[in-house]
């Protein structure tokens, strides 16, 4: 076996139809959906808290809410500024169908979006389950699925907070699954439904994309490895992919006159923590949501206009002051790991300290994954290693 090959050899296992799991996943998805929507209740996390727009998420439900008074997707901050790509597309259209049916910002509307994201999370639970007995063993896939189902510390994003952070998980985790079936069953379907739930994913949260090339990588090589044809379905699925997120790249194009790949803010979030005296997290006294000079400057140069000032502006800062840049970056990094943005968001249950076993399990996984290469070893390795780096 090659030191390097992306596939650990297949350990012997009796065979489980997906019928033997019904009651198992039933159960899982139950008790992940019950414990957060519960939590939800209890908390009454669909009210916003004194001084705070949550759990509606400001641009989001702001496009949403333009969309529905028939703005179409625009003015992701207050005032009406126009056309927007701030955000990817489909957390916002879904918002805003349920603002249609049960009011823009309405109490009712809360209670929907945080019940719909609980309904994801506990989906999420069974596609963990699956991942797991896929790479890692049935009893590994139990443990791990029933530890996301209970565990408090994955409750916070479905019942704290109307944003894509919940449905990204399960895109993720769906998508895994699906690279590890086409690398294994290497059919036409399998690979149509890699390119597509990776369209999803990227009109859902762009920042995932960065794990795509490594999916399709990992398919195509084990593929490779077992002299089985895989170029012309791994093109098809790259074409169907460009099919399903071509159309929001032409009207991002129409509407700007320029070309912008799903979202266009990247380099003001580059900015927000790339500035003297910066804290390194994006701290929202230089966003347009919390500086009404910021808005101002916004509206006034318009979307594009506004992320190319602070695109010049932060290159230059690099430039500039390299250490400083280098020093920030670390800290984000370790921070993005121990919890301490949560330290601004004070209103919530959640705390750095209750994340700390999670980043540990995350380390020692993957020091797991490096060291034995368990089947889907890269595609883990790829999440862990590549996502926080975008």
């Amino acid at each position: 076996m090659p030191v390097l090959s992306l596939e650990a050899p297949k350990q012997s296992a009796p065979p489980a139809s997906a019928a033997s799991y019904d009651s198992l996943y039933t159960l899982l998805f139950l008790a992940g959906f019950v414990m957060r929507f519960g939590f939800v209740l209890w908390k009454k996390t669909y009210l916003c808290a004194p001084h705070s727009i949550l759990p509606f998420g400001l641009e989001i439900c702001n496009i949403a809410a333009r969309v529905v008074s028939g703005q179409g997707f625009s003015s992701p901050f207050y005032p009406d500024t126009g056309p927007t790509a701030w955000i990817a597309p489909v957390y916002p259209y879904l918002v805003a169908l349920v603002f249609r049916f049960f009011g823009v910002y309405s109490v009712a509307s809360a209670m929907v979006m945080l019940l719909l994201q609980c309904v994801m999370a506990g989906a999420t639970g069974i596609a963990i389950h699956a991942l797991g007995r896929r790479t890692l063993g049935a009893q590994i896939g139990f443990w791990t699925g029933w530890i996301w189902a209970l565990s408090p510390i994955f409750f916070r994003w479905p019942v704290s907070w109307i944003w894509d952070f919940t449905a990204s998980a399960l895109l993720l985790s769906v998508a895994l699954i699906v690279t590890l079936d086409a690398a294994e069953k290497n059919t036409r379907s399998l690979w149509l439904w890699l390119g597509a739930i990776w369209a999803l994913i990227a009109l859902t949260n762009p920042a995932l994309v960065s794990v795509m090339p490594f999916s399709f990588l990992y398919a195509a090589y084990v593929n490779h490895r077992a002299f089985r044809p895989w170029f012309a379905s791994a093109a098809l699925a790259g074409v169907l992919f460009a099919a399903l997120v071509s159309p929001w790249l032409i009207r991002n194009e129409r509407v700007f006159g320029k070309p912008v790949f799903i979202r266009s803010n990247y380099w003001f979030e580059f900015h927000l923590g790339n500035y003297h005296l910066s804290n390194g997290m994006g701290y929202s006294g230089k966003h347009p949501t919390a500086n009404p000079a910021e808005l101002r400057k916004y509206a006034a140069l318009g979307e594009l206009g506004y992320i190319q000032y602070y695109k010049e502006d932060s290159l230059r800062f690099v430039r500039e002051y390299p250490a400083e840049f280098i020093n920030l970056t670390l800290h984000r990094a370790w921070w993005f790991w121990d919890g301490t943005p949560l330290l601004y968001q004070t209103f919530e249950w959640w705390r750095p300290w209750e994340f700390w076993p999670l980043s540990l399990g995350g380390w020692l996984g993957l020091l797991f994954a490096l060291t034995r290469r368990p089947r889907g070893w890269f595609l883990f390795a790829a999440a862990l290693i590549i996502y926080p780096l975008s």
